[in-house]
């Protein structure tokens, strides 16, 4: 079942509301900046990916960065999920590049494996004048949630 953004939200206001403290750990943190293109901001809305008891586990991104004209990918795992899963994870994050209807293609990617990695970009992706939308992936154990930000264009 996934759950809309507001639902998290009213779910995570209500933890906030009986347990103060753990709105701290149940918050994603803001993206860190790209070192080569640190004037990069997000387009479109984020995705949250839940883990396996339907709680948000992964945040998906889309950027964009106006002096690189490239699109960027970016993923960040919530610490509410770092501290419940011990052991690692893995985690993929790609741009993707609508060429027409029914034509996409994965032009940049970035993949992290058997890790405690909280955020991972994706490279860079000449997207201006394109369809883009970020996609991810969180793979714990047997358990695999994945999804995307909405396309954007420009």
């Amino acid at each position: 079942m996934q759950r809309s953004i507001p639902s998290v939200a009213a779910t995570l206001t209500a933890l906030a509301l009986a347990v103060t403290p753990m709105i701290v750990a149940a918050a994603p943190a803001s993206a860190s900046t790209i070192k080569s293109c640190s004037d990069a901001y997000q387009v479109g809305s984020t995705k949250v990916l839940n883990d396996e008891h339907q709680q948000p586990a992964m945040s998906v991104k889309q950027y964009w960065s106006p002096s690189c004209h490239e699109n960027f990918a970016y993923a960040f795992v919530w610490q509410s999920f770092r501290t419940s899963h011990p052991g690692t994870w893995s985690m993929t994050i790609g741009e993707i590049w609508v060429q027409s209807s029914g034509v996409e293609t994965n032009p940049v990617a970035n993949s992290a494996v058997d890790t405690r990695q909280a955020e991972i970009w994706s490279p860079g992706f000449a997207g201006s004048g394109r369809c883009t939308y970020a996609e991810g992936a969180l793979l714990y154990g047997s358990y695999e949630t994945d999804g995307k930000t909405d396309k954007r264009c420009g």
